[in-house]
């Protein structure tokens, strides 16, 4: 069996079943280019965080808006030469409400071209980069399974505020150099902020799965159910869950707005969590304190607001206890405002902590001669570091596709460091990060 013969093997393994047949196709010679009838809706947010790479994971597809977003569609191209269809055309796009008040915009112009990966593409890469498979039959590997190409166009349209469902129909007409397409018209509704929080409770294993990725598109309503939802699970203690609502609350168009609006109706515990997350998330909450019992609102008073974990991630001497324990608890807390933001500084700063390779051994000499807090220095809390880094950063690399992709692309990037390019491409073979099993 010849290696490209191993690539497909391990496409066949590792993509989920529905998708052979697509990447058999491409294998053998892609269909002619077309557009596809079908467009999507998705969020303003995820073109400006994905690297600048032509490749990445698909975004998540918006059955419903929140008010104040911005309209952003997708349309695809798929076969031979697909991106060439999408180069040089405008859209001509239409919003009608159900209350019959239509808004047309016309000529807009991608704001960029991205080939989506196929689901499960980026663990079938992962296998194959660790197996030593050639860089010619990964490159063959990575065009095989990306067979659809998204054009991105952002509308100046918003969503209405308004306090009740409003229904639309988006219509949308292509236009390129030599060729007009009309594509099928979509529906989607504008649900008002207060209406995100009617939303059923989630479990505890849903709350876990929910808060390993970020998110490209969460309505502010939805922040706040969620925040409900893990409230009343004590979920507040994880300091990712903490600094990911603190974060989100700060960062994200509306949240905080929402926050403040819906406050007097929510619940006496999710009162003090919104106070809780606003006060980490260094927000004024003296408009929340008279509606607080006193004790909970005299606690607040000595709650300290997040640290940026970015900078507290840098361990040189002297070192003490009490930060070497808190290297765990810190790297999480960067975990939530990755979630929150998506933002890569926070990635990178955990990335960097995996330059620390050469302090592991000293990490392991004083773990095994039980050097305590007199043996305890810089290059400990560094081996530490760098050991937790490279087992968490693997988990998420897993988990989520916006972390595979800025991971992917950094090991491809001749400017990026090589040792922290050399460290990456043994996430799942270096023994150091097996050894923290979650």
């Amino acid at each position: 069996m010849n290696r490209a013969s191993i690539c497909y093997l391990y496409i066949i393994l590792s993509l989920p079943l529905s998708l052979w047949a697509d990447v058999q196709i491409v294998k053998d010679g892609a269909p002619p280019g077309r557009i596809r009838q079908q467009f999507v809706v998705i969020s303003g947010d995820w073109m400006g965080h994905n690297p600048p790479t032509t490749r990445v994971n698909a975004p998540e597809v918006l059955e419903s808006l929140f008010p104040g977003q911005k309209l952003v569609l997708a349309i695809m191209a798929e076969g031979a030469n697909r991106d060439k269809l999408l180069e040089g055309v405008v859209l001509h796009v239409r919003v009608k409400s159900d209350d019959g008040n239509i808004r047309d915009e016309d000529g807009l112009q991608p704001i960029g071209l991205r080939q989506i990966k196929a689901e499960g593409a980026d663990m079938a890469m992962m296998v194959l980069r660790a197996s030593g498979v050639s860089i010619g039959d990964q490159a063959a590997l990575e065009k095989a399974t990306s067979m659809v190409t998204f054009a991105v166009f952002q509308s100046s349209w918003t969503a209405p505020i308004s306090e009740h469902e409003v229904g639309l129909q988006i219509s949308a007409t292509l236009i390129g150099t030599q060729s007009r397409t009309t594509l099928d018209p979509i529906k989607i509704n504008v649900r008002p902020t207060a209406d995100w929080m009617k939303e059923p409770e989630v479990g505890v294993e849903d709350v876990g799965k929910f808060l390993n990725r970020y998110h490209d598109n969460l309505p502010p309503g939805r922040l706040l159910s969620l925040l409900k939802d893990i409230s009343d699970k004590g979920g507040l203690n994880s300091p990712s869950a903490l600094s990911f609502f603190a974060v989100a609350l700060r960062e994200r168009a509306g949240a905080k707005d929402a926050a403040v609006t819906l406050f007097p109706s929510l619940d006496q515990k999710t009162q003090m969590a919104v106070a809780v997350a606003f006060r980490f998330g260094g927000l004024e909450i003296g408009g929340f304190l008279p509606k607080l019992p006193a004790a909970a609102a005299a606690s607040l008073s000595t709650f300290e607001p997040l640290k940026d974990p970015r900078k507290a991630m840098v361990y040189q001497d002297p070192i003490t206890a009490d930060v070497a324990r808190g290297i765990g608890s810190t790297m999480d807390e960067c975990w939530g405002c990755w979630m929150a933001t998506g933002d890569e500084s926070y990635l990178r700063a955990l990335v960097n902590l995996l330059g620390g390779a050469a302090d592991y051994p000293v990490l392991q000499t004083w773990i095994k001669t039980r050097g305590g807090v007199t043996g305890l220095n810089a290059s400990v809390a560094r081996g530490l570091a760098y050991q937790t880094a490279g087992w968490s950063i693997g988990a998420f690399q897993k988990a989520d596709p916006h972390v595979a992709d800025w991971i992917l692309f950094w090991k491809d990037d001749p400017t990026f460091p090589s040792g922290l390019r050399k460290e990456l491409d043994s996430l799942y073979t270096n023994p150091a990060f097996r050894q923290n099993k979650g």
